[in-house]
């Protein structure tokens, strides 16, 4: 993919290590030495954000506030820097195993204004969707228009015309029999979904090889359903290439005045044997975050708000003293001095043994 020539040495330094690929990069000495550039294969680069007790965003912390530790033990910070301008790679993974085009619509209106708020001319979004297959819809590209049009299509994808608030309520569920949904027809109880798979194929074709900051956005009607990744398939891809995921979990009913659920999707989401739900805790171990999305006239909503958190994030540095790249899976937990902040950073990275080859 391209790159604009115009990104500073800054920028390289911190954004051309992949933790998971461990690929050679560049980083500035920070003991003093401003002006020196030297070169570097250990460097464990990480993109994070921080809210305060009142779930507010807090992007103005200084790198005294944190510490970070791998596997428990605290390493020492070389780089630090609040970015909101470096190069992003982002994709978004829409779940249109839906025949209803209201929702459709939805999804596409929401999406086309997410691209422009959060793709810059130096960064570049690609668009997804999943169904009973993966899709691509558009390639990575900073041309936002083209973004817009290409998400746009899945308008036309809807067969069951009519806005929600005229659709027939359905019948409980669950029950017997497969209940009636809003488009006369049974919902399907057998929906394939391929989440997992989606961000398997989103990851490896279009942000492996990338450097920056890199996530998926991934909006979601229920759980993962029939792929041939799985969980930990997608979390594994997730963490070695350093990809920060945001999963939006659609639940209806669309308008707060309505109690039916107007759509032909049933909203329903796993759970591990602890009870929370198993999209939420893939988001969390990347740095990302899960948003209970409460009606599709929220998306534009949630979107924005993750707009706004790829906008502050920070980025911090460090030369891991553990040198033996045996490709175990190694523990990162950065806190901050002060309580009452909640960080949101990635859990790991894998040290992976043809790390020390590139040495």
């Amino acid at each position: 993919m391209r790159r604009a020539l115009e990104v500073s040495l800054l920028v390289v330094a911190l954004s051309t290590v992949n933790i998971g690929l461990w690929a050679t990069g560049f980083a500035q000495d920070a003991a003093g030495q401003d002006n020196v550039i030297k070169k570097s294969v250990d460097l464990v680069s990480v993109y994070f954000t921080v809210r305060d007790s009142k779930k507010q965003l807090a992007s103005q912390l200084d790198q005294g506030e944190f510490r970070v530790l791998e596997d428990g033990k605290e390493q020492d910070i070389r780089f630090f820097a609040h970015h909101s301008d470096v190069v992003l790679n982002i994709g978004v993974l829409l779940d249109t195993a839906t025949n209803m085009a209201w929702i459709l619509n939805e999804e596409a209106t929401a999406t086309s204004l997410f691209m422009k708020q959060v793709v810059r001319p130096t960064d570049l979004g690609f668009v997804l969707s999943y169904h009973a297959r993966v899709d691509t819809l558009q390639v990575p590209t900073s041309d936002i228009t083209l973004l817009q049009e290409k998400v746009n299509e899945i308008r036309s994808w809807g067969t069951a015309v009519g806005n929600p608030d005229q659709m027939p309520a359905p019948r409980p569920f669950p029950g017997p029999t497969p209940p009636i949904g809003p488009t006369g027809q049974p919902y399907n109880l057998h929906r394939e979904a391929h989440l997992y798979d989606a961000i398997r194929v989103s990851t490896l074709h279009y942000l492996q090889q990338e450097v920056g900051r890199k996530a998926v956005v991934i909006v979601a009607m229920s759980g993962d359903s029939q792929s041939e990744s799985t969980l930990e398939d997608a979390l594994e891809v997730l963490l070695e290439n350093d990809v920060i995921a945001y999963v939006l979990q659609i639940y209806d009913p669309p308008r707060e005045r309505s109690r039916f659920d107007h759509c032909d999707v049933i909203h329903t989401y796993e759970r591990d044997e602890h009870g929370e739900e198993v999209l939420k805790k893939l988001a969390e171990a990347t740095g990302g975050r899960m948003l209970e999305v409460r009606g599709m006239d929220k998306l534009k909503t949630a979107l924005e708000e993750i707009s706004d958190e790829l906008h502050h994030q920070y980025s911090l540095g460090y030369y891991p003293e553990n040198q033996n790249w045996d490709g175990k899976f190694r523990k990162i937990q950065i806190v901050t001095q002060e309580h009452g902040y909640k960080v949101y950073a990635r859990k790991g990275y894998y040290a992976h043994s043809k790390f020390q080859a590139s040495r």
